[in-house]
């Protein structure tokens, strides 16, 4: 059972752990190419979310330098329309990138491709992984960055665990999760439950702030049943259910958004039977979600309404099959075929008039993805390792239509009814491991994928205060091409160094692209808010992100660990021909480096103590590199005691010294701001 199992078995819509009862599979050193140099950017397991305690998955995986959001904002704080991941700043808007599986199953939503990080507790998985580009070709459509792998905990393991947490923001959460096994080992009931409120912070800087101002308060929870079932010798079957909700207040008495989530799984593995072993699963996900977007005045003492997304619906439906084959010897193959279809709409009311809405748009469509996919690994000697996959995916894109009508006399206003389009597209790719020396290891890979454009994208537009974004119906799918070479060397047994050099060339790469000619102005937006602008989601011709990674971890004690993990990357859109203002600027929230450095000391048997630093330079916050938006510096410090065997506390300070650190720049001049200084305590029982 070694093959590529991480790379090629969990493919979109496959299961990463084959067999419930070997979930230690996926901790295996060497036996799967994202075990490999370079094909893991980073990894977390149970003690490590025990240890750092984090409020939301995303807080913990931002501790990896490659991995941000879409803005400088946790998830918590964040609207979920930007919680889309920007691996190596790859993301040149807020979609992401990066596909995010939870036991093969993706969580990027059907709609927009955004991830809601809070619905994934931490005390119900097992590890998290973070795949590079070139090792997730695999997977197609949405990883052409990268794949963050999420796995449950063992199914037939049984666990009792409770967390609960309180602090800074008038925030306070709570988590379970039970995992009952029946004494013959046929039969195990998974529960978990979590919730959590935050009184938010106030996101507009004090000196900008006026009478209408909110702070950016959330509530979110949800909860998980699971069952595994031995049906037969070697057959597991698994049911799954998952419920989420979400609401948040966006800053204002109006402006704010929520989520209604349900996910329904079922998945049947087969053991190992002479080197075989297979898979079959079938999911469906539903979500509604709405959002009201307003306009503040000037002196920000009042607000209007601009547009209600009252009703946006969107549903997931896929299935697919892996078959797996580890014969005796050198060779292992991986290959299946998978199947999702998505569709969504959105429903809002639009032009406030006179304390009305006068106008109402439906737009939406259908996606849907069917692909093939084959990995192969092979161990040429005991120092070089080859793997290769490849994939295939024909898409189609249907039922496109966006129709307005009056809410004054029910008259159409507009009816665009878009032609059904289709395509292919292949996904390759080629890694290559090799032991220079028995502390010494090199890495080369390379690969090619895409993403399709979210039916966010082709169809709904959206409001940052007076900047005003277009959908556009007609976009291509982007295509990705990345190289990368990696080493890591073990210098002393104290002393280890890692590095990295990539390369992402993009083509037909989707971004915000401003809209400047003012007849275009005329046909797509009306007319502009004064002190707003305009732009519309467009493929730009070519576009590029070169960048080094690298760390170092010293050791000069036992008890003390030193680590420094920094990445340079230079994004460049370098052909615009719609709009050659774009050529030589960089991507928008893309800053050229990020720096971390971490030191954890284990005081006593019971007590660590850690500490750490970032440091993150400007960025642009729009496509034409105008509105510049600061660097910043952020320090934390932290405590975890273990009280007892079962009794785990924490405590931990959050941007220590409470430092202004921005993460948006309207066109009128309207700074946002990320967190200040907040103070977290914790505390685990596990059973």
């Amino acid at each position: 059972m070694k093959a590529v199992l991480l790379l090629a078995a969990a493919s979109p819509l496959v299961a990463q752990d084959t067999l419930p009862e070997m979930t230690v599979l996926a901790e295996r050193r060497g036996s799967s190419l994202a075990d490999l140099p370079g094909g893991t950017l980073a990894e977390w397991d149970e003690e490590d979310f025990s240890n750092k305690a984090p409020r939301t998955l995303d807080e913990l995986l931002s501790s990896e330098p490659s991995f941000s959001l879409y803005r400088r904002q946790t998830s918590l704080f964040g609207n979920p329309t930007s919680a889309g991941v920007s691996l190596r700043n790859t993301g040149a808007t807020a979609a992401s990138r990066t596909l995010v599986v939870l036991d093969g199953i993706p969580q990027n939503d059907p709609f927009g491709g955004w991830v809601y990080w809070a619905r994934h507790d931490p005390s119900t998985l097992e590890s998290v992984r973070i795949v590079p580009s070139a090792q997730a070709a695999v997977w197609g459509n949405a990883s052409p960055a990268s794949v963050v792998q999420l796995t449950s905990h063992p199914a037939f393991e049984e666990r009792y665990l409770l967390r609960v947490g309180g602090g800074g923001q008038g925030t306070y959460s709570a988590s379970t999760s039970n995992t009952l096994v029946a004494d013959d080992k046929s039969l195990a009931v998974t529960f978990s439950a979590f919730g959590l409120h935050s009184d938010g912070f106030y996101a507009v800087p004090s000196w900008q702030r006026g009478p209408i101002d909110r702070k950016l308060a959330v509530d979110s929870y949800g909860a998980d049943l699971k069952l595994a079932w031995r049906a037969a010798p070697g057959i597991i079957v698994e049911p799954m259910f998952s419920w989420y909700e979400e609401d948040r207040n966006n800053g204002t008495p109006l402006a704010g958004n929520s989520t209604e989530a349900l996910d329904f799984a079922l998945r049947v593995t087969s053991g190992d039977d002479g080197g075989i072993s297979w898979q079959a699963l079938a999911y469906r996900q539903e979500r509604r979600f709405k959002s009201m977007f307003t306009s503040v005045n000037a002196t920000r003492t009042a607000e209007t309404p601009s547009l209600d997304q009252f009703l946006v619906p969107a549903d997931g439906t896929g299935a697919a099959f892996t078959l797996q084959w580890k014969p005796e010897g050198p060779w292992s193959l991986t290959t299946g075929a998978d199947f999702r279809k998505t569709d969504g709409t959105t429903n809002e009311d639009a032009g406030f008039v006179a304390g009305n809405f006068v106008r109402r748009r439906q737009a939406g469509g259908e996606q849907t993805l069917t692909g093939i996919f084959a990995a192969a690994g092979y161990k040429v000697s005991e120092e070089t390792r080859l793997d290769a996959s490849a994939r295939l995916d024909a898409w189609q894109l249907e039922d496109g239509r966006r129709i307005e009508k009056s809410l004054t006399n029910g008259s159409t206003l507009r009816k665009d009814i878009q032609p059904d389009r289709d395509g292919t597209e292949p996904s390759f790719a080629l890694a290559l491991s090799h032991d220079l020396t028995t502390d010494i290891t090199l890495g080369l890979s390379a690969g090619t994928s895409f993403r399709l454009p979210t039916l966010n994208e082709l169809h709904r537009p959206f409001r940052v205060r007076n900047d005003i974004t277009e959908a556009n119906p007609a976009l291509d799918p982007e295509r990705f091409y990345s190289i990368e070479g990696t080493a890591n060397w073990q210098a002393a047994d104290c002393l280890k160094f890692d590095a990295s050099v990539f390369h992402h060339w993009i083509r037909d790469a989707i971004a915000n692209v401003p809209i400047t000619d003012p007849a275009q102005i005329a046909a797509i937006f009306g007319t502009i808010p004064p002190g707003g602008s305009g732009s519309q989601r467009q493929n730009v011709d070519e576009a590029r992100v070169l960048g080094v990674q690298a760390g170092a971890e010293w050791q000069p004690q036992q008890e003390v660990t030193l680590r420094l993990d920094g990445i340079w990357s230079d994004t460049e859109f370098n052909e615009s021909t719609k709009q050659p203002l774009l050529e030589g600027k960089p991507f928008p929230q893309a800053p050229d480096l990020r720096l971390i450095a971490s030191a954890d000391w284990h005081a006593t048997d019971k007590l660590t103590l850690s500490a750490g630093y970032e440091y993150g330079a400007e960025q642009y916050d729009d496509a034409l590199a105008q509105r510049r938006i600061p660097s910043y510096t952020s320090a934390r410090i932290g405590a975890t005691w273990q009280a007892t065997e079962q009794v785990t506390l924490h405590a931990r300070v959050d941007n220590l010294f409470d430092e202004e650190i921005s993460t948006g720049l309207s066109s009128d001049g309207i700074r946002t701001i990320a967190a200040p200084r907040s103070f977290w305590l914790g505390a685990e029982w596990i059973f």
